[in-house]
């Protein structure tokens, strides 16, 4: 490969990128390079998701990605298979985007992306150039998996073939815009796997693509900016719990302390969902431990945030108690099930976990999320009903994990005329105004607001 019309090579054709991966990250990831003219194969274990795919049905709920793929599918751009020996062999960029978890006991888990190795080295032709995108742990692609692909293939990496790492940077709901618009940080190997990744990268990001001094950074990269917003939500819910104890409104205090220029207090809420901010700290707790560093502020950060479905559970018991009702048998509707904001996505979400832990303690929990279905909640185990005025009707308590946009055109009259009064609202999104809530007759809690503590 001429690193000098790599991209226009990659444009109209003549090289094929091959997307290992095809879920909420590597199937927007297929579409834009086919988009841009690309020639793709995308690889995926699940059967029903490649043939959803090639009949040009999106599997994946994401804005404007069924437009992308159906268009592509039609000009044979792209194409699906969970064969890699279809796919590999034909390709000279190959993108790993697979997920990476944690297990039971906070380890990281690389199954899916050591096995997605094993495969692509098993197919890998001389000459490629291999792109982990997943998101793991400082030194995991040159420690782990690069022998792994060595091995496989019986190829010399920064010799035979290229090797990088570059970090997914994209959220659900806006993955489209956000990995084409987002800079794109870039680590290889050696200087030509760098310059092979930063060309086929610049395919499809119209932002500038950032060089990493070398893999380990560009991993470490991933992880520090998710760990940061981690830490910083898990300051505004210590924060908040403070202000509930002491009688003081954390959202105006918030909203004061930020019209410093250095101050970003951010809100505070249920706890934290989706499926990087509660699994990738503990990828870098692995290495840290290896290195003999305690991590404290990060895994003090974890722990508050895991717990805020529980402290939300407290501020419902202690609501329930003003309204002079018992938590066992109380009827609450819980609305939102989703992780974040306009979002169709559960993946770790806190909203979840608080019902679980509700249910375990004797309440009769109904649920509403206007991105689901009524079939769709019910097929997760969730008690629902058709509307949202159907499920408050009657209810003790409601609480509102979620700022969908849905939930915003909601007034305290609307809670007033439906919940069995005396009933109270646990306003975990900060969508109502307090005052207008206890106006109406109803007992207002919400995440830090403390001022409406009585």
């Amino acid at each position: 490969m001429n690193l000098n019309n790599v991209v226009e090579q990659i444009k109209n054709g003549e090289l094929p990128v091959a997307v290992v991966g095809l879920g909420w990250m590597g199937l927007p990831t297929a579409c834009l390079y086919a988009e841009a003219g690309a020639k793709v194969f995308g690889i995926d274990k699940n059967p029903k998701v490649v043939k959803s795919i090639n009949d040009g049905v999106s599997p994946v709920l994401e804005p404007g990605l069924q437009k992308l793929l159906e268009r592509n599918i039609k000009l044979n751009r792209l194409k699906a298979t969970v064969n890699f020996t279809e796919a590999i062999p034909k390709s000279k960029f190959i993108l790993i985007i697979v997920p990476t978890n944690i297990n039971l006991e906070k380890k990281p888990d690389y199954s899916a992306l050591t096995q997605s190795c094993v495969e692509v080295g098993k197919n890998l032709s001389k000459d490629s150039c291999v792109i982990i995108e997943s998101t793991c742990g400082p030194t995991v692609t040159e420690k782990l998996l690069k022998p792994i692909l060595e091995k496989f293939s019986g190829l010399k990496a920064g010799e035979d073939f290229a090797l990088a790492y570059s970090p997914i940077r994209a959220k659900s709901g806006t993955a489209i815009e956000d990995l084409q618009s987002y800079p794109r940080i870039v680590g290889g190997i050696n200087e030509r796997s760098l310059e092979l990744a930063c060309a086929v990268k610049s395919v499809i990001v119209k932002n500038k693509i950032l060089k990493a001094k070398d893999l380990k950074t560009a991993e470490a990269t991933k992880l520090f900016e998710v760990i940061y917003r981690d830490v910083n939500i898990a300051l505004a819910n210590e924060l908040a719990i403070l202000c509930e104890k002491i009688g003081v409104d954390y959202i105006e205090a918030m909203n004061l302390a930020n019209t410093q220029p250095y101050s970003h207090l951010h809100i505070p809420s249920v706890g934290v969902g989706g499926h990087c901010l509660p699994v990738y700290p503990y990828l870098l707790n692995e290495k840290a431990e290896e290195a003999g560093v305690k991590l404290k502020l990060i895994k003090t950060s974890r722990e508050i945030n895991e717990f805020m479905p529980r402290h939300v559970l407290r501020l419902t018991v202690e609501a329930l108690r003003a309204c002079k009702k018992p938590f066992r048998r109380a009827k609450i509707a819980v609305l939102g099930i989703a992780y974040r904001a306009n979002v169709k996505e559960v993946r770790g979400s806190p909203a979840l976990k608080l019902i679980n832990i509700a249910e375990k303690r004797g309440a009769e929990v109904t649920v509403f999320d206007p991105k689901y279905s009524l079939t769709e909640l019910e097929g997760m185990g969730l008690k629902s009903k058709p509307s949202i005025q159907m499920v408050l009707n009657k209810e003790d308590c409601a609480i509102i994990t979620v700022a969908h946009n849905e939930f915003k055109s909601l007034k305290p009259e609307d809670f007033q005329a439906l919940m069995s009064r005396p009933a109270a609202v646990i306003d975990c999104a900060h969508i109502l105004n307090p005052k207008e809530v206890e106006e109406v007759g109803l007992i207002y809690r919400g995440v830090g607001r403390g001022l409406w503590m009585k």
